[in-house]
């Protein structure tokens, strides 16, 4: 019964939730993009030829992400407040019609969860095709010469990047 509300309340608030949507796409994506950043093909490239800032290069990004992982933590909260403020009168309606601040909160909650699932797939798909521009940026901008590309999906950069989100949201 709340999940049927719940997506009603997304379909609703559509325009209200699409910021919110995108924003989170768009952390996931720069975030999962940072950190997949260590398995792709320019940085074994690097790597192989010995240059000691990869490493370095490597400790910089680590740093990044949890910056990240930050501001993605605050502007979820933000986002949250906001949406509720706005929605003052539909939640006042629930109350006077008898839902417990208890049902609304679980609502709320399976909402913020729906968004938050599709924002996380979609930044993830947005993230992949990212990730493999930068390396190609990275190749290019350090004048390497790669005899092949490959598609290259960071399975551990995916499991941080959902790992953070989960603990964030």
């Amino acid at each position: 019964m709340y999940s049927k509300i719940a997506f009603k309340n997304v379909k609703k608030s559509f325009k209200d939730y699409t910021i919110y949507f995108f924003t989170l796409m768009l952390a996931v994506c720069i975030f999962y993009t940072f950190n997949s950043i260590e398995s792709q093909k320019a940085m074994s490239e690097l790597t192989s030829s010995g240059e000691s800032y990869v490493e370095i290069l490597s400790k910089v990004i680590s740093y990044v992400s949890v910056f990240i992982a930050f501001i993605l933590g605050s502007l979820i909260l933000y986002a949250n407040n906001f949406l509720v403020k706005k929605r003052n009168k539909e939640l006042g309606i629930y109350m006077t019609l008898g839902m417990s601040k208890n049902k609304i909160s679980k609502i709320l909650i399976l909402e913020t969860i729906i968004v938050g699932i599709l924002s996380l797939i979609s930044g993830l798909i947005l993230g992949l095709i990212f990730s493999q521009g930068l390396s190609i940026l990275v190749v290019k901008l350090f004048g390497l010469k790669m005899s092949t590309y490959s598609f290259v999906i960071s399975g551990k950069a995916m499991i941080k990047t959902v790992l953070y989100f989960g603990i964030m949201f």
